[in-house]
């Protein structure tokens, strides 16, 4: 079911629900410059016949979310991810973000503890920068591809080494996310959010919220040192190195995701 959640500020964030609101509630967030969409749709009904209320959203200046009228940082899209929570009513919510939005993740933990019962970080970092020529600011390796390359062939370089890849299904998703309204001047606005951004290594061992942290050992964007570094930073976390996995998973591994995922949202609801 498709809805919108107007913030203190105005902006009004499309949001998309699986499953029923009486169930525990997991909220997608999604990475830099990509709307909610691209979470794959089989993940989204997987977790809600899991018995998941499942929420994915467009961030400010993506899909069909408002444009921000000035520049931010990454604090005001966890601000904007705590109205989604809030505005839809689920309570505290397990919380999944993939890259950039687990950057986001871990600062709506930090910031509002009351609304996360647990994380999971996929092919996230804890430090980054928007111009990813430069290397983060903590020492952590930069990207080991070039990101300057046609959207679609992009696309293929954060799923590699994954095969087959599957290129109808990639060319598609690219389609209906430009169909969407991406516009490259708003959506870069997440890079400079990004740049905005103190690195959280510093702030992240205050974090006591139940985290599972799975990154892909041929991740090219943030190398497995990244994932390693949340694990080491963030108590009590676990860190689960996928081989064969790039920076972004292929739709026929929501099955996989899917367990990971639920496994960790059992294991979390016991512990507390």
């Amino acid at each position: 079911m498709e809805t919108s959640i107007t913030t203190r500020d105005g902006l009004r964030l499309w949001a998309e629900t699986f499953g029923s609101r009486r169930d525990p509630a997991v909220l997608l967030v999604m990475g830099g410059a990509a709307p909610g969409i691209v979470w794959p749709d089989e993940l989204c009904r997987r977790l809600a016949a899991h018995g998941y209320f499942v929420v994915r959203y467009d961030h400010r200046d993506t899909g069909r979310s408002d444009k921000s009228p000035g520049e931010y940082d990454l604090s005001a899209l966890a601000s904007d991810a705590a109205e989604v929570i809030t505005g839809l009513g689920p309570g505290a919510t397990q919380v999944v973000g993939q890259s950039f939005g687990g950057m986001v993740a871990q600062l709506l933990a930090l910031e509002r503890r009351e609304l996360v019962r647990s994380l999971v970080l996929l092919s996230s970092s804890p430090d980054a920068n928007g111009d990813v020529r430069r290397p983060p600011r903590t020492g952590l390796p930069g990207p080991r591809r070039p990101m300057r390359e046609r959207v679609a062939r992009l696309t293929q370089v954060l799923v590699e080494p994954v095969m087959p890849f599957d290129y109808a299904y990639w060319v598609d998703l690219v389609r209906r996310v430009s169909a969407r309204g991406s516009d490259p001047d708003t959506s870069g606005r997440h890079l400079t959010a990004l740049d905005r951004t103190p690195p959280l290594t510093g702030r992240l061992p205050a974090l006591d919220v139940p985290t599972l942290v799975v990154h892909g050992e041929q991740d090219s964007v943030f190398p497995p040192e990244h994932g390693e570094e949340l694990r080491r930073v963030i108590p009590r976390a676990r860190l689960w190195r996928m081989a064969g996995m790039g920076h972004i998973f292929p739709p026929y591994w929501s099955s996989t995701m899917c367990a990971l995922i639920v496994d960790h949202l059992r294991r979390s609801r016991s512990d507390r």
